[in-house]
């Protein structure tokens, strides 16, 4: 894992993301990067930077209630094939999962909460 980046389609308000703080704990040296739906452009811009430099990124998107149309610029990126990127589905989110599952060679691993993503960070570090 190269870099951590978080999708947040939860539509929480809270400014410090438990799941951001997990990741930090478990793995201190690696770039660690979110963005929401409400997340304006140059954020965007700057999370597709991010995969383009960094191929074993870790990407995880909670599910919600979040506009995923406003995140396509991220999306179109994070749904090209890159063997060694991981995606984390956690929670509910069929539509970003059809979209997943239409794409060959993606890799991705569908978590029910966050508990089950602490999980699955103690075990992969």
């Amino acid at each position: 894992m190269q870099a951590f980046l978080l999708i947040d389609l939860s539509e929480e308000a809270a400014f410090e993301k438990p799941i951001l703080k997990m990741v930090r704990q478990h793995v201190p040296a690696i770039p660690v990067f979110d963005v929401d739906a409400n997340s304006d452009a140059t954020l965007q811009q700057y999370a597709v930077r991010l995969l383009q430099e960094n191929p074993e990124t870790v990407v995880c998107v909670k599910g919600g209630a979040g506009d995923l149309n406003r995140l396509m610029p991220l999306l179109e990126e994070l749904l090209l094939p890159h063997p060694q990127r991981r995606l984390l589905l956690v929670g509910e989110q069929p539509r970003l999962l059809r979209m997943v599952q239409a794409r060959p060679g993606i890799a991705y691993t569908l978590l029910a909460d966050e508990e089950a993503l602490r999980q699955f960070l103690i075990e992969s570090v």
